[in-house]
């Protein structure tokens, strides 16, 4: 191992989820950066989940297995034992794009830089969509980059870690929060991540967009026109979640697997 290289901790969160942990888990244990510290937290799962992690437990620097209240305090979790100079959040069912992808993120100029993030693609039923990130100024209107594409200094996260009180949208917190410090952040314009679209924040869209409206509103005042946007944006997600409560089941999974 080379302790000159910046130690990277990744911290994977997970409940009731066996198949997509294993394959997270090996494309986690398959990167050749040489400085990589693995944490795992699982809430307590009651399928074949510990069974997958005892089975890959020599590779794993720490884990757990207990309830917890939710996504942000398994994560909350994985902070407090978390000794990395960067941190980076790879939930159950998300994987990087290649294994190299934290060799390469590492190997780019990152001083002075707080945050670093890359593209994504996104893993539908039936087919897999590249997502290009957006710049860190158009925050103000929503995430631009998924957490999963993203590393960020451990420091700059605090001790507190993730703010509880938003459960769907804490993350988009921590980023913008940074960003209307200061902090600068730096687009790797290379994919990073394959996420699930699965997650809690795809299922629960008219949340999600609420919080991060929320968020917004936080940290600054906004214009008539960004409000209109974030206005007119829960508008439309909420139309799309009635829409899915009446289509029928099979319509339904047609759209969301595109």
């Amino acid at each position: 191992m080379n302790q000159n290289q910046p130690k990277i901790t990744i911290i994977t969160v997970v409940r009731n989820a066996a198949d997509e942990l294993r394959k997270t888990i090996i494309s986690i244990i398959d990167q050749d950066y040489p400085n990589l510290e693995f944490i795992l937290v699982d809430g307590g799962s009651t399928d074949g989940t510990l069974e997958v992690i005892k089975a890959y437990a020599a590779r794993i620097t720490w884990w757990i297995s207990e309830p917890d209240h939710g996504i942000y305090d398994a994560m909350n979790k994985g902070l407090a034992k978390a000794t990395g100079d960067w941190v980076n959040f790879m939930n159950a069912g998300d994987m990087f794009v290649e294994n190299d992808v934290v060799s390469r993120v590492m190997a780019s100029d990152l001083d002075g830089f707080g945050v670093v993030y890359g593209d994504s693609i996104a893993a539908y039923p039936r087919a897999n969509v590249f997502k290009k990130a957006g710049p860190p100024e158009e925050m103000v209107h929503g995430m631009v980059f998924c957490h999963q594409a993203a590393f960020i200094r451990r420091e700059l996260i605090g001790d507190d870690g993730f703010d509880l009180s938003y459960p769907i949208g804490a993350d988009f917190k921590i980023f913008f929060g940074l960003f209307s410090a200061g902090c600068r952040f730096k687009h790797l314009s290379f994919p990073i991540a394959i996420f699930d679209t699965t997650g809690t924040s795809n299922l629960k869209m008219v949340q999600s967009a609420m919080e991060h409206f929320a968020v917004v509103r936080l940290y600054r005042k906004l214009s008539f026109a960004e409000s209109l946007h974030h206005y007119r944006f829960i508008c439309w997600v909420s139309m799309v979640s009635a829409g899915y409560r009446v289509l029928p089941d099979g319509v339904v999974r047609w759209i969301r697997g595109r």
